[in-house]
Parts: structure tokens; C-alpha cells; sequence
């Protein structure tokens, strides 16, 4: 009888293994047709993206051709071409008067039906076009932004996809653009999954958006643009002084970040607060960037991509000309200007890398580098997309420091970024939370009612209760 038993039970065990085996091919087979499907559409998009923005970028050297033929009155352009950015948005896209990329943040996280108002895309190109080549101080990944979520959307229109699927194909999208415009093809993917939500990282649209940034990357590259510059830095080996640098070059470049999003801000307000505002604006604002041209020279006017190169090449110096750049972009956007903010981003990590060097005695084309990286992360808040342009502008040996700069910068800027519609998952820190209000979530500090003095004496008995704890311990020992 036993012997009947544990046949019936090997036999038992057989069928449960044969039906577990089925399950787990049924699962496979899914999986399997989930990525063909995406696959094949995140090619799709990538190609289409790549040769959009592609076409932008060469339109834009053009432009910017065109603008240095003028000569030493080059940037009296800003007049005519302020004004002319101002009024084509108004005029022919009045409800995307936004930023582009953060435009694009809100429409993904909208609760209603998702919708890219494609015929704001030609708009927004030819108007960021005009701002940079005649001198407004901006960059060129916002309406590659735009350029992606437009023609993503459409694609997903002709495909009829559901609203979950199309919110995905759109994240393809600006992937596809971002890695077009910066020639960084796994930087510009995770970028485009990271500046949509802090603190949270969307894994089911990470693989999408690598094919599709990957094939915008080399579909741009094949009509001659979207290169990325190849630097040779020399990185010092890991110890412990040069950590503990890299951790105060964290919270340095952090600090960088405030003045950079804040400044956004500042400038915006003084133009409202001294009414400052229709075809004002476009005015001031180009005697301002004239004024600053003028007393600190052209390099902080235009889209400044070769400063940034000549600056981490050791070829400038200009260790404070982040404090200008930031006034520069900060009256560019107030002004109606159009374009994104990190390649401006980029130029003042830069130049703010030569400051730090100066204080720690560090290489100073290393601080350069090392303040591409963790300044974009900062001001962004994506740490990890930050780690990796630095891995593919510096190579691979910058990974230990980029990562520790980028994460330490990520907390010392706190809960601000360059796009405010960015959705907080979870907080930073364990001493704020998120709470519900009568006008929504809101993140507040926990220890509210606490004053800043007794949670010090708290953590300074603390620290020295376990440090009492701990050399008791040892003597016991």
C-alpha cells in the first residue's frame, strides 16, 4: 500500500510540475509578444523622432550660421527675434506657452484623456530657432521634447492605442528626442522615465524607451547631427580625499541647482512685478541680454555648446560665468524666448566646476566634467541619468565620482526642479512627508512644531549615546 502511495504521489508531483510548466511558457509567450510589440513600435518611433529632430538641429546650425555672417551686429537679432518668438507662440500656440519639456510633463501626468497639440511642434521649432540664433541664451532639448511626444502621439493615433499605451509611446518619444539632440543613447532614454516622477523609477517603460532612444540616436546621426563630443579627461584615483571632495562637490553643485531653478523664477516675477509684461517683455529683455553681451561678451549669449566644450578642455576660464549664464536664461525665458534649459544647464555645471576646483585644489577639467553631471542630476532631479552622461562624455572611470556627486547634489537641492510639474513619490528624506490637504498633497516637514534646535540636541545625544554604547561595548570585549 505504501509503495501504491508514493506512486500516486510521484505521480501527482509529475502532473503539478507538467501544469506549473505550462503556466510559466503561457507567461513567457506573453512576455514575448509584449516585447515584439514594443520593439517594433519603439523602432517605429525612434526612426520617425530621429529624422524630425534631425531635420531641427541641422535648420538650427544653419540658422546659427547665418546669425555669425551678420558680424559684430549680430546680436541686435535679439530685438527681431525675441519679438517674433514672443508673438508665434501667442498667436499660434497660445495653449502651449510653456517650456517644452515641461509642457510635455504635464500633459503625461494629466488624469484626463492624454492629448499633444501636434500643430504647437512646427511652432515651437521655428520659434526656439529664431531665440537661439539671435542670441537668447537657451537650449535645444525642449522642443526635441515636443518633437517626440508630437510625433509619438500621432503614431499612436494612427495605431489606435489605449491610453496606457499611448502615455508609453509618448515617454518613447522624448527619449527618441532627447537622445537625438545630445548624442547620448542610454542618458537620454533614462532621462526621459526619470524627470517624470521623483523618487520613483517606471521600469515597464524603461526598455521602450532605450530601443526607441537608441534608434533616434543613430537615425540622427546618419543625417549629420546629434553627435556626442568626445572628451578626454583625466580622472584621479579613488581615495579617500578625493571622495570626501566629491561628496562637498555634491552639496556645492546642489547649491548651484537652487540658484539655477530659483533664478527661473525671480526673474519672471521682477518682470510681472514692475508690469513688465506683452510686447514689453520681448523688449526688456533684449536690452538686457544686450547690455550683458556687451559687458561680459558673447560667449554667455546663443546656445554656448562650444564654451561648454572649450571650458572642460581647459581652452576658458570663466569660473563665475554660471552666475551670468543663469541671469542670461533667466531673462531669455521671462523675455518669450523658446528652448529648454539644459544645455544652458550643462554650460553652468561647467563653469561652476572650475570654481570648485579652485577651492579644493582639484584637477580642474575633472570639476568640469564632474559638474556637467551632477548639476544636470540636481536641477532635474535624475541622479542616475546624470551618473550615465557622465559615463558616456567622460568615460566609464568617472562612474564612482559622478555617482556620489550626482546622488549627494539630487538631496541637497531639495524638493525643487527646473520642471514643477514633476510628481513627488516619495519624499527625499524621512523628516518630510507628504500629507493630505484641502487643496491636495502637500509635502511638509514632520517635525513641524519641533524647532531646529532641539532636533540638533536630539541627533547630537543620540550620536553620542551610541558612540558611549559602542566603546563600552569594545571594552567588555
Amino acid at each position: 500500500m505504501d509503495s501504491l502511495k508514493n506512486n500516486s504521489s510521484d505521480e501527482n508531483t509529475e502532473i503539478l510540475d507538467l501544469e506549473n510548466t505550462g503556466e510559466i511558457v503561457k507567461d513567457e509567450a506573453w512576455l514575448m509578444c509584449t516585447v515584439i510589440k514594443w520593439c517594433a513600435i519603439s523602432i517605429m518611433t525612434g526612426i520617425s523622432v530621429g529624422l524630425v529632430a534631425g531635420g531641427f538641429l541641422t535648420a538650427l546650425k544653419r540658422a546659427i550660421d547665418f546669425a555669425d555672417a551678420v558680424g559684430k551686429f549680430q546680436y541686435m537679432l535679439l530685438f527681431p527675434g525675441l519679438f517674433a518668438s514672443f508673438f508665434l507662440v501667442r498667436i499660434f500656440a497660445p495653449k502651449s506657452e510653456g517650456h517644452g519639456t515641461e509642457t510635455v510633463i504635464q500633459t503625461i501626468h494629466t488624469k484626463e484623456k492624454t492629448m499633444i497639440n501636434v500643430k504647437a511642434v512646427p511652432v515651437k521649432i521655428v520659434a526656439t530657432i529664431i531665440t537661439i540664433a539671435s542670441g537668447g541664451s537657451l537650449g535645444i532639448e525642449g522642443p526635441c521634447a515636443q518633437i517626440g511626444s508630437g510625433v509619438s502621439y500621432a503614431i499612436g493615433k494612427i495605431m489606435s492605442l489605449d491610453e496606457s499605451d499611448m502615455k508609453k509611446i509618448i515617454v518613447c518619444g522624448i527619449a527618441a528626442g532627447f537622445c537625438a539632440v545630445f548624442g547620448t543613447p542610454v542618458a537620454g532614454a533614462i532621462f526621459a522615465v526619470e524627470v517624470l516622477f521623483v523618487g520613483q523609477l517606471f521600469y515597464d517603460v524603461l526598455f521602450p524607451s532605450l530601443i526607441s532612444g537608441i534608434t533616434g540616436y543613430f537615425t540622427a546621426s546618419l543625417i549629420g547631427a546629434g553627435h556626442l563630443p568626445k572628451y578626454i579627461v583625466e580622472i584621479p584615483h579613488l581615495a579617500p580625499f578625493e571622495f570626501a571632495a566629491v561628496v562637498l562637490a555634491g552639496v556645492f553643485f546642489g547649491i548651484i541647482a537652487i540658484m539655477n531653478i530659483e533664478g527661473i523664477k525671480i526673474a519672471d516675477k521682477i518682470f510681472t512685478r514692475y508690469g513688465i509684461n506683452g510686447w514689453k517683455r520681448p523688449l526688456c529683455g533684449a536690452v538686457m541680454l544686450l547690455v550683458l553681451g556687451i559687458v561680459f561678451g558673447g560667449d554667455y549669449l546663443g546656445l554656448g555648446s562650444d564654451v561648454i566644450r572649450s571650458v572642460i578642455e581647459g581652452k576658458k576660464d570663466i569660473p563665475l560665468g554660471f552666475i551670468v549664464k543663469i541671469a542670461a536664461v533667466s531673462i531669455t525665458l521671462a523675455a518669450g524666448g523658446c528652448g529648454g534649459e539644459i544645455t544652458p544647464t550643462l554650460f553652468m555645471g561647467a563653469s561652476s566646476g572650475l570654481l570648485f576646483s579652485y577651492i579644493t585644489g582639484l584637477d580642474a577639467e575633472f570639476c568640469s566634467a564632474l559638474g556637467v553631471s551632477a548639476l544636470l542630476a540636481a536641477s532635474t532631479n535624475t541622479p542616475i541619468a546624470g551618473t550615465i552622461l557622465g559615463m558616456e562624455m567622460f568615460g566609464s572611470a568617472i562612474a564612482p565620482f559622478s555617482g556620489v556627486a550626482c546622488a549627494v547634489a539630487y538631496l541637497a537641492v531639495g524638493h525643487r526642479s527646473l520642471y514643477p510639474t514633476q510628481i513627488l513619490m516619495s519624499p527625499k528624506s524621512r523628516t518630510f512627508v507628504i500629507r493630505k490637504t484641502e487643496g491636495g498633497e502637500k509635502l511638509v516637514r514632520r517635525y513641524e512644531s519641533i524647532s531646529l534646535h532641539r532636533i540638533i540636541s536630539f541627533y547630537i545625544v543620540r550620536i553620542k549615546n551610541q558612540i558611549t554604547d559602542t566603546v563600552k561595548k569594545y571594552r567588555e570585549k
